[in-house]
């Protein structure tokens, strides 16, 4: 920049031809700022904001004022049921092949139009109101019982630099250090984010962002949210955390697309038959929607997998493909 801007002020240039030269050698260095910027930008590669809740629920008559308890009436903001969720395209920036899950308790009475018939469920009240926040829905673990969520099936495949965020919320002193994520990738569960739950702060009903990096390059990436089933730190208090507004991002490999198909190779799949067109090396690893490596085979050009129908990320070397069986 700064022989450029010498470049400017030889003697032979009038002075109006020198301030010229300095403005397009100026626009010039920004515009390649700029350039240098876009390049490392962030990009989502996944999202989920728990959207809003359900304001009514079959024949149940909904309180007058929601937030408001009243029995046998159905309140949107606590008695939603987690099966009754919408998991709308509104609420979340997903891949094809994204799967949720649950592990939880049965209330005591999940049938009725105040219960939110399981120990994990949508809510409304206390909505995330951290910097950048979704607000409305957020993921309720309630009681003392071994609640979890599990995401799967994320694809982080061409990106690089790829980081974790979201936001937790604990009702009691410290609740937010007892939720454990663990992440994968088909090789079994392995924690992941521990160091930075445990320095959140202990102040109560608070909503705290968490920032996690280093989360792995893979086709199939598994998340997995759960509560203990006591609260070690208070007996006497239920556990009670909710997250919200999960989200993965990473810079996009700006070699993604030679290094991961240089050469039109494809997957095709017709029942349990799987043929692959323009391989010359690597072997054959299978994956299941829940990152689980499920077929394994030295390369050939049709294999049998007697795998049950289903999504599966097809791998080998460097290539990743979806299927459908």
């Amino acid at each position: 920049m700064f022989i450029l801007h010498t470049i400017c002020f030889l003697e032979s240039f009038p002075v109006y031809e020198k301030m010229i030269c300095m403005k397009k050698i100026t626009l010039l260095f920004l515009a390649i700022t700029a350039l240098s910027l876009g390049t490392t930008a962030q990009t989502t590669i996944f999202s989920e904001t728990f959207g809003t809740t359900q304001a009514t629920r079959g024949t149940c008559v909904s309180v007058a004022v929601p937030g408001t308890a009243e029995a046998d009436k159905y309140d949107p903001q606590k008695n939603e049921q987690y099966v009754d969720h919408v998991w709308s395209v509104d609420s979340h920036v997903w891949n094809e092949g994204v799967m949720y899950a649950q592990t939880s308790v049965a209330t005591t009475n999940p049938g009725a139009c105040d219960d939110s018939g399981t120990t994990l469920n949508i809510r409304t009240n206390n909505p995330s109101t951290f910097s950048g926040a979704s607000g409305n829905g957020n993921l309720y673990f309630n009681a003392n019982t071994g609640n979890s969520f599990t995401i799967s099936g994320i694809n982080t495949l061409g990106y690089k630099n790829i980081s974790l965020g979201f936001g937790v919320y604990g009702k009691n002193k410290a609740d937010v250090t007892l939720l454990k994520l663990q992440y994968n990738i088909g090789a079994g569960l392995t924690e992941l984010g521990a160091t930075q739950i445990g320095a959140l702060s202990t102040t109560k009903a608070t909503w705290l962002l968490v920032s996690i990096p280093m989360i792995p390059t893979v086709a199939a990436l598994s998340l997995t949210f759960s509560t203990p089933n006591t609260n070690a730190l208070n007996v006497s208090a239920p556990i009670e955390i909710r997250i919200d507004d999960i989200t993965i991002t990473g810079t996009a490999a700006s070699t993604l697309v030679n290094s991961i198909n240089p050469d039109n190779r494809k997957v095709f799949a017709s029942n349990a038959s799987i043929t692959l067109v323009g391989f010359t090396a690597g072997n054959i690893e299978i994956y299941n929607a829940q990152g689980k490596k499920v077929f394994a085979s030295e390369l050939k050009e049709t294999i049998q997998t007697q795998l049950t129908k289903g999504l599966y990320i097809v791998r080998v070397g460097d290539f990743s493909q979806k299927i459908n069986l």
